[in-house]
């Protein structure tokens, strides 16, 4: 993604710029870490050495995609650059969720939503109900992919621009699909939506200022709400019904171009794109995917949306390798998003805690594992025998010494489930001892 940061060269082989896709990176960097606002300087420093466990990830955020890979090749979110600062200045539309209790399932934001719009007498459709042509499967459709611009809050005042990407109108009132590293970290989202005149082929774009509704690191999905009426919405196929070969059409915002097409086949079915247990699989294309087609469409030839596009394979022996996630597998988590802000059912432990390698406590003469520094008095948790201070040195009879070897353990879990802990617990004279109990599960519902 773009930023005005100068510590920008360090994500080129994940957020490459225009002036990177002939020189893609030669070697797999380490993980960038997304720029943080500059008012958060303290936070940040405290994050590096305490997070959150949860099941399946540290819940502090972050450019998600860029910290797995398949088969050892980096992988390049396509969220992209663009820089330019939209003309409104509307207060963070976040602060206008639509409460709970207003919000439909995903299916019911679909029924009766057709693909009809733009579609002209002279449209010619293949026997099976297909477009023959892709001119006339893009009239149909191009209005229900919108350009979503990132603002960060500056902590002397005022919203600076930091990138932008695509999203998908699922509902005719202003419900949006886009992708989770689009949006996480960000203050404020700018919607451009286009409507084109049917008679004239004229687009006359708005724009909106959204509120997140939720977002999930895990799967790569986020909902985003803004307030209008009259949309035109995508209608959601069956990905299941792909086969190897079928031509698929994604329709995007690359590098700041608003309704950028192109066209490819599925070159690929239930790709595991990074190690995450909740990844969703995702449709591997050869369509082009560039910086800012992050949260656009893959459409099949029906003007159906399949996948959501989120990233592509960014090496200098790869080529036309990008991937959407299934849009049968995002239903059950857009419509957690939609009606709770989080996907329910996941479990987390419930603490803030310190990894201490085996180096670092052989230098600070401590215990290898999680030296816990806070617990959370409204979770479970709270009501074990864990204590501040103690060092957890294994969870379920496995050792452990980072958040994401816990991670694992818990990814197979539940709310309510039980583990057993094993601690280190010194004492006011120095002495230490090894303890273990039995600690419950709670939900995890977002950061």
């Amino acid at each position: 993604m773009y930023n005005n940061d100068n510590n920008f060269n360090q994500h080129q082989a994940y957020y490459p710029d225009s002036s990177q896709y002939s020189q893609p990176m030669q070697q797999p960097p380490q993980p960038p870490k997304r720029p943080r606002k500059k008012q958060s300087t303290l936070k940040v420093i405290a994050l590096v050495l305490s997070v959150a466990l949860i099941g399946g990830g540290a819940g502090f955020g972050g450019a998600y995609l860029a910290t797995h890979s398949i088969n050892g090749a980096p992988i390049a979110d396509a969220t992209t650059s663009n820089g330019t600062a939209s003309g409104a200045q509307a207060e963070n539309g976040s602060q206008n969720k639509p409460s709970n209790e207003s919000r439909p399932t995903l299916d019911e934001m679909q029924s009766g939503v057709t693909i009809t719009h733009n579609v002209s007498a002279e449209t010619e459709f293949n026997s099976d109900g297909s477009f023959a042509y892709t001119r006339d499967l893009v009239s149909a459709v191009r209005d229900s992919i919108v350009y979503i611009e990132v603002y960060t809050r500056q902590f002397y005042g005022g919203d600076e621009p930091y990138g932008a990407g695509s999203g998908i109108i699922i509902s005719s009132d202003g419900y949006i699909l886009t992708n989770a590293h689009v949006v996480d970290d960000m203050d404020r989202f700018v919607v451009h939506v286009t409507t084109t005149d049917p008679i004239e082929g004229t687009g006359v774009v708005d724009e909106y200022d959204a509120a997140l509704i939720g977002s999930d690191t895990d799967t790569d999905l986020a909902v985003l709400k803004i307030e209008a009426t009259e949309l035109q919405a995508a209608v959601l196929g069956d990905s299941d019904e792909l086969r190897l070969g079928d031509d698929v059409v994604a329709i995007g915002n690359p590098m700041g171009l608003e309704t950028s097409i192109s066209k490819g086949i599925v070159s690929g079915l239930n790709r595991e794109q990074y190690s995450s247990e909740r990844a969703l699989s995702s449709i591997q294309t050869d369509a082009a995917i560039n910086s800012g087609n992050s949260g656009g469409a893959l459409f099949n030839m029906y003007g159906e949306v399949v996948g959501v596009v989120n990233s592509k394979l960014v090496m200098d022996y790869a080529e036309g390798i990008g991937f959407a996630i299934t849009i049968n597998e995002a239903r059950t988590v857009i419509d957690d998003l939609i009606s709770q802000g989080f996907v329910s059912g996941r479990p987390i432990l419930g603490i803030t805690c310190l990894e201490v390698s085996e180096y670092v406590a052989a230098i600070q003469g401590m215990t290898p594992g999680l030296y816990v520094t806070d617990i959370d008095k409204t979770l479970a948790i709270a009501e074990s025998d864990l204590v501040v201070g103690d060092t957890i040195v294994a969870v379920e009879d496995v050792y452990i010494t980072s958040v994401s070897e816990v991670s694992e353990i818990l990814a197979d879990m539940k709310p309510g489930d039980s583990v057993t802990v094993t601690v280190v617990r010194v004492d006011s004279l120095g002495r230490s001892k090894e303890v273990k109990f039995d600690i419950i599960l709670s939900e995890y519902k977002g950061s």
